[in-house]
């Protein structure tokens, strides 16, 4: 898969992601995903942070090896189906941009922009016409922060599609 391009990715919204990061732990709230093994769990916060810190999505999926981090299977409808070789992937690319959002829609809050906008933060073969038609739009920035806040674990409302190469900027 494609990198992402973070337009407003900078110290101020790395600290921000931060933050929110810190706030899930603290309330523990921080999703951790059922396909990461024991040692995927026990490394994954430091893993976030350090990406969050130093990187990107790509730092915290090459931290997260798929052969010592993962399961080597998981439950889907509930039988055990093999882990799909890019787990990882998903997972970092999906929290990653999630953090990066609430953290632009923080910081659109805290300076009085009412709306974040929407845009194609990853290239993709292969995009779905209802994602497309929603580039270029405006999303309330305080509705969207408190959707991903309360959605941890599950598809947020307003932005469902937070692992399809889309993402907001101010």
């Amino acid at each position: 898969m494609a990198k992402f391009n973070f337009q407003n990715l900078d110290s101020k919204t790395r600290q921000l992601m931060l933050s929110e990061i810190n706030s899930d732990i603290e309330q523990y709230r921080l999703y951790l995903s059922d396909r990461l093994n024991s040692t995927g769990r026990d490394n994954y916060v430091t893993y976030l942070i350090k990406s969050v810190m130093e990187g990107d999505e790509s730092m915290l999926e090459s931290m997260l090896d798929i052969n010592t981090h993962f399961n080597p299977t998981y439950l889907r409808q509930g039988n055990p189906v093999k882990m799909p070789s890019n787990a990882s992937t998903l997972l970092s690319q999906s929290e990653f941009n999630r953090y990066y959002i609430r953290a632009i829609c923080l910081r659109a809050v805290n300076t009085g922009i009412e709306a974040v906008q929407i845009y194609r933060a990853r290239e993709s073969s292969w995009t779905r016409p209802e994602s497309e038609a929603k580039i270029g739009s405006l999303i309330s920035s305080a509705e969207l922060l408190e959707d991903l806040r309360n959605s941890i674990g599950t598809e947020p409302k307003l932005f469902p599609d937070i692992n399809s190469g889309l993402s907001v900027k101010l």
